[in-house]
Order: structure tokens, then C-alpha cells, then sequence
């Protein structure tokens, strides 16, 4: 009967998704490409602002039944006959079968990076159990100062269909499939399939730059890149209807803007884009009929006026979310603060409360950064680390600029075409030189020096701003190629689309091995998923989860008891706080030690101090 019931909540879930994704295509008259991940953006914006105000549960709900409303609009525009089929498309059937395919694996796949128990799984678990956000006396969550962004999107989805990592991993990949369908939206002319293969291919040789970031986690360094990405491609398509575009982006940006505390860099490179696209474009495209009816200073105007809407309204959630620092949060040391130790009685005054068992846990975390004396060191091995070919990250640079700057040459010198790759080429590299200094910054002045030392999580921050990079550089490409065919697809068909047969015969070819290379590189990454699918059982999670299971407690109440987990220090599992996150994830617990060994008199003394002793193998 509970098996039911769950299967009626997640058919609800569906219907309403169903009911919102029409409403936003029909009456929104948002391209199709765009509605997935606006109505996500848009679903996830208004439970923040539920959350906020103390009412994310009510929020949930009602959005619940508003698709639902949604829905029943359909039906009755369905049996009035007002309603069309969706068109069929082979590029639209071929990117539905891979998304049914990684939707069916992300169900099977279990939370495995160390960062999903050091927070993005604890704060959905939170919110699943709690209904609210975090308050300044919510220790379990550790950063508590990170903003929620797609864990909101996480909430809702699996408090209708369920509460398992395959649901959230579900929900979460939801998303990124959701850019990645965006992003072909800024192709116009339909029948050139080679364009879909390219771009497709494209974005499959990005899975290259995941393999810190995989799709079996519920981390956001890969999803933010491609939310600026889909903020582009909405950008492009949208210009000449200015209104429609700044409330589009009003919500992908405003969504952009609170997954991360890096959030509002990647919705100002978005940002940015968009306001050339209102105004530059508009200079360049529409301006000449605006003077002619002496509307010139209207039209200026107006376009002002957009851009400071689509601005205010790409800062407003980031700044709400500081507010909530500052006010309900008051107090807090965030990870990137430091952190003045309590001394004298309040010292003894702490150790009652719960935060003294989470001192171990946040030593490696909080603390003072680097000093003086260690900048030249922190910024050599930085600088190291940037050129360093053998990484992933830098590998891809370098490829993605010689192939763009060829290709702007060759456009330039046997295509007489000048390229609007020419200039997104170094506007990209002004981002990336801009992320990096943003990155060193936080390595010198506000990492805690244990972790700005060892340059920690810089192959993940840095693979996610090149995937940024080679996805913008690969859709400026992909509208290059697009406009630069000799022979037009006009009323008599396709079949007279090319100068000659050996020009359709190089396209042929084009499309087969763009084909061959996307499908290799997906199949690469399946393979990848399923080889860690199947190592979990022998990883720490697989084990702490088999000897743990995995615990819910409702109203935001935790296991009270006292744990002693006794681990080996392999990998540097104990010393790195992983062992005691993974373990307080599955226990919902926040009192607990780790330990390496335990003698028998230490054993004897434990048996006093704790309600409870786990050895972990």
C-alpha cells in the first residue's frame, strides 16, 4: 500500500511538471528548448523565497497543485481539440533516448564524492527531514552559510517520489540534461542536421572534464557552467523580444546566482552577454526603424530600463541569501571566515552544546589562511598547477584555443567570413584569466591555510571554468558553421542544400564522424558510471551504508547518541574528516568521534563514554 502511495506521489509530481512545461511553451511562448530548465530555475527560485519565509513545505505544495492546475488546463485544451502533437525531430528522438538512458542509470547510482556528505546530500537530507532552511543552531549542517540553489530543485522532487540517492541523483541530472537541451536551442535552421551533431559532439567531449565532478553526485561545479551556458543560448534566440528575454533570465540567473557562493560570477558572465544582446544587437539590428519613426530616445529608454530589471533581479536571491546571513544566521562563521576560538568560560561553556563535537570535524576547515610568509610558495604551486599539461583542465585549454583560433583563421582566410568566434575566443580567455585570480585570491586570503596549501579542490573549481570555456567556444562554432553555407535550405528542399557533390559529401562525412565522436565519449562516461556503480560495496559510503543503513528522523530531529566510529586511516580517510561525515550522514547523528585503533583498556573506557561503538572495515 506504501509502495502505492509513493508511486501515485511521484505520478502527481510528474503531471505537474507535465502542466507547468505546457503552460510555459503555450502561453509563456518560451521556445521549447528553454522550458525544462526555465520551469526548474523558476520551481527552484520560488522555493527559495518560500524558504526564507519559513514556508518551504507550504511552497512545495502549493506548487504541487499548481501544476496539477496546469495539467487540467491541458486536458481540457487536449479534448477541445486545441492542442497538437509534439513535432517529431531526429536530433529531439536522439537526445530523448540518452536522457531515458542516464535517467534510468541515475536511479541506480549511489553518492559516492566526499563533498556530497560534507554537505550537498546533508543539506537535502536536512531539508527533507526539516522542512525549513538551516538555522544558526542547526550544527549538523556544517556550512551552513552555503547557499541551497539546486537542493531546492532536490527537495521538491524527492519529497513527492521519494527519498533515495538514486532520486536525488535523478532529480540533480534532471538539470544538467535540462542545459544541455538548452543549449541546442540556438540552432535556427532545423534541417541542417550537422549542426545538432556538432554541437551534440561537443558537449559529449565535455564528460572529459567530469571526471571529478561525475553525474553520480549531487556537487554543482559542473551544472554551473551549464546554466550559463543554457543563459547564452536563450540570449541568442531571444534578443529581438526584450521583455520575454529579461524574464527568462531574470529566473536562470537569479537560480544561477544562489548554488553556489561562485554562483553570482558565472550569472555575471551570463549577465553580461545578455545585456550586449539587449542593447548591442538591438543597436546594430533594430535601431535603424526605431530613428526613421522617431522613436530613438523610447526605445533607449525602454531598453534601460530592461537592463536594470534583468540586473536587480540577478542579484536580488544572492543578496536575500546574504540578508539571511546576516539576520537569521547572525553569528555564524562561514568556512571562508576566520574563525577567533572561544576562550575562558565560554570555552567551558561550549563543550555542553552540540558545536563542541563538530570541533574535530571543522579543523581541517576553519582556521586562519595562509600567512605572509607562504604567499610566493601557494602562488608557484598555483601557477603550477594552471599550466600543468598533465592536467585535465589544462589539456582542454590549450586544445580549445589552437582549434578556435584555427578555425577563426580559416573562417577568415579560405571562407572570407570573419567569425564571432574571433571575438568570444578572447572574451573566454578574459574569463578564465578573471577565474583564476578569483581563485588564487581565495588560495591566499580566505582558505583556511591546511586546505590553500595543498591547493585543495583546485582540479575541480578549475575543470569547471573550462568547462565553461569549451561550451561556449563550442556554440559560438556551431553558429559560425550555421552561417556559413554556401547554399541556403529554401521551399525546394534539402537535396539542393550544396554547392556540389563533393561539398555533400564532406558534410555527409562531417556528420557521421562528429556522430562517432559524440557516441564515443558518452559511451565512455556510461562505462565510467557503471564501473563505480558496481566498485560502491568495497568504497566508504557502500560500507557505511551496509553496517549503518541509512537513517531519517522527521521534524529536523537527529540521533541523540553518542558514536565512536573506529576506521583505518587508509586513503587519508580518517585525517581528512571523510570517515566522520560519511558516517554522521547515514547516522543522522552529530555526537561522534573516529578514531584509527582502540586499545582493550581504551575499549573499556569508551564503553562509559559512548552509547555506542562501530568498527568500520
Amino acid at each position: 500500500m506504501v509502495q502505492i502511495w509513493d508511486i501515485g506521489r511521484a505520478a502527481l509530481l510528474f503531471l505537474s511538471l507535465w502542466g507547468y512545461f505546457f503552460v510555459i511553451y503555450r502561453f509563456g511562448k518560451v521556445k521549447s528548448w528553454f522550458v525544462p530548465i526555465v520551469c526548474m530555475a523558476g520551481i527552484s527560485l520560488t522555493l527559495f523565497w518560500g524558504g526564507l519565509l519559513d514556508r518551504l513545505a507550504e511552497t512545495a505544495d502549493l506548487i504541487l497543485t499548481g501544476g496539477l492546475g496546469c495539467f487540467l488546463l491541458f486536458l481540457i485544451l487536449c479534448v477541445r481539440g486545441k492542442v497538437r502533437g509534439p513535432g517529431w525531430s531526429l536530433c529531439g528522438a536522439l537526445f530523448a533516448a540518452g536522457t531515458g538512458v542516464f535517467a534510468l542509470l541515475s536511479l541506480d547510482l549511489k553518492l559516492i564524492h566526499y563533498d556530497n556528505f560534507s554537505h550537498w546530500a546533508v543539506i537535502v537530507k536536512y531539508l527533507l527531514s526539516a522542512d525549513q532552511f538551516p538555522g544558526a543552531d542547526t550544527v549538523l549542517i556544517a556550512f551552513r552559510d552555503y547557499p541551497p540553489g539546486s537542493s531546492l530543485f532536490i527537495y521538491y522532487v524527492c519529497r513527492y517520489a521519494g527519498r533515495s540517492q538514486g532520486v536525488m541523483l535523478l532529480a540533480q541530472n534532471s538539470m544538467i540534461l535540462s542545459c544541455f537541451y538548452a543549449v541546442f536551442g540556438i540552432v535556427k535552421e532545423k534541417r541542417r542536421f550537422l549542426l545538432y551533431s556538432f554541437l551534440g559532439a561537443g558537449c559529449a567531449v565535455l564528460s572529459y572534464l567530469n571526471l571529478t565532478i561525475r553525474i553520480n553526485n549531487l556537487l554543482v561545479d559542473f551544472l554551473l557552467p551549464l546554466l550559463v551556458m543554457a543563459s547564452a543560448a536563450v540570449s541568442y534566440r531571444c534578443w529581438e523580444e526584450k521583455g520575454r528575454l529579461c524574464m527568462l533570465q531574470i529566473i536562470l540567473l537569479g537560480f544561477t546566482g544562489i548554488v553556489k557562493n561562485t554562483g553570482l560570477f558565472f550569472a555575471g558572465a551570463a549577465l553580461v552577454f545578455a545585456l550586449a544582446m539587449l542593447f548591442c544587437r538591438r543597436k546594430s539590428e533594430g535601431l535603424e526603424e526605431t530613428e526613421k519613426s522617431g522613436r530613438r530616445g523610447v526605445s533607449i529608454l525602454s531598453m534601460l530600463l530592461w537592463g536594470m530589471l534583468m540586473i536587480g533581479g540577478t542579484v536580488l536571491p544572492a543578496a536575500a541569501w546574504r540578508y539571511h546571513l546576516n539576520t537569521d544566521l547572525a553569528g555564524f562563521t562561514g568556512k571562508f571566515e576566520q574563525r577567533i576560538p572561544a576562550v575562558g568560560e565560554q570555552e567551558e561553556e561550549k563543550m555542553d552544546t552540540e558545536e563542541y563535537y563538530l570541533e574535530g570535524l571543522n579543523a581541517g576547515e576553519y582556521g586562519a589562511p595562509v600567512g605572509e610568509d607562504q604567499y610566493g610558495q601557494v602562488t608557484e604551486d598555483f601557477l603550477a598547477a594552471v599550466s600543468d599539461p598533465g592536467s585535465r583542465a589544462a589539456q582542454m585549454l590549450y586544445l580549445c584555443t589552437v582549434l578556435a583560433a584555427g578555425a577563426v583563421l580559416y573562417g577568415r582566410i579560405r571562407l572570407k567570413k570573419r567569425w564571432r568566434l574571433g571575438w568570444i575566443l578572447p572574451a573566454g580567455i578574459v574569463l578564465v584569466i578573471l577565474y583564476y585570480t578569483g581563485m588564487l585570491y581565495m588560495y591566499l586570503f580566505t582558505m583556511p591555510a591546511g586546505e590553500a596549501v595543498q591547493l585543495a579542490g583546485f582540479e575541480r573549481y578549475a575543470c569547471s571554468v573550462t568547462v565553461l570555456y569549451a561550451g561556449i567556444l563550442i556554440m559560438g562554432a556551431t553558429v559560425d558553421i550555421e552561417h556559413s553555407f554556401a547554399v541556403d535550405i529554401d521551399e525546394r528542399g534539402a537535396y539542393r542544400a550544396y554547392s556540389s557533390p563533393g561539398a555533400k559529401r564532406r558534410y555527409q562525412y562531417a556528420v557521421l564522424g562528429t556522430i562517432l565522436l559524440g557516441l564515443n565519449f558518452l559511451y565512455s562516461e556510461f562505462n565510467g558510471l557503471l564501473s563505480i556503480r558496481s566498485d560502491y560495496d568495497i568504497s566508504l559510503p557502500g560500507r557505511a551504508e551496509q553496517i549503518l543503513g541509512d537513517r531519517w528522523y522527521e521534524g529536523g530531529e537527529t540521533d541523540r547518541q553518542r558514536y565512536l566510529i573506529v576506521a583505518s586511516d587508509e586513503n587519508g580517510q580518517v585525517s581528512s574528516g571523510e570517515v566522520r561525515y560519511v558516517c554522521r550522514y547515514f547516522l543522522w547523528a552529530p555526537d561522534m568521534e573516529v578514531t584509527e585503533s582502540l586499545t582493550a583498556q581504551e575499549r573499556e573506557k569508551a564503553e562509559e563514554e559512548y552509547d555506542c561503538i562501530i568498527v568500520l572495515r
